[in-house]
């Protein structure tokens, strides 16, 4: 089997509350949807947005509790072709409602982070070298 990741699932507490940030906040599409869940296609990646109570069971299922909520156990990146992207995409982040900490410049890597309604950390980076 080779290495790729098809798809990234993620907890929320508002299904609603979530697209509107994800799809209208930060302009991105949702592919399939229905009353528990949404996937939005990220260049062949799919991010789904799972009910909490959903997601829950999914991870009793391997015996496992998920994360609760305001625990980060994952950082999301998203690579950019430039800085001024990065900045984009933090304003975009910003004006959704997101928590941010501005983009800055360490060691050839220009990179901000934010945090979506439920608390999920988003890297957002440019690698100059």
């Amino acid at each position: 089997m080779p290495a790729a990741i098809s798809c990234v699932t993620i907890p929320v507490e508002n299904l609603q509350k979530s697209i509107a940030f994800y799809r209208d906040g930060l302009g991105l599409a949702i592919e399939e949807q229905d009353e528990d869940h949404a996937a939005l296609d990220l260049d062949g990646v799919y991010l789904v947005l799972l009910q909490r109570e959903e997601f829950t069971s999914y991870a009793e299922t391997v015996g496992a509790r998920p994360a609760t909520r305001g625990t980060i156990e994952t950082i999301i990146s998203y690579f950019t072709e430039s800085k001024g992207e990065v900045d984009t995409v933090m304003g975009q982040a910003q004006k959704a409602g997101a928590q941010i900490v501005a983009a800055s410049d360490e060691d050839g890597v220009y990179s901000g982070y934010f945090t979506d309604p439920d608390g999920h950390a988003w890297e957002v980076l440019f690698d100059g070298e």
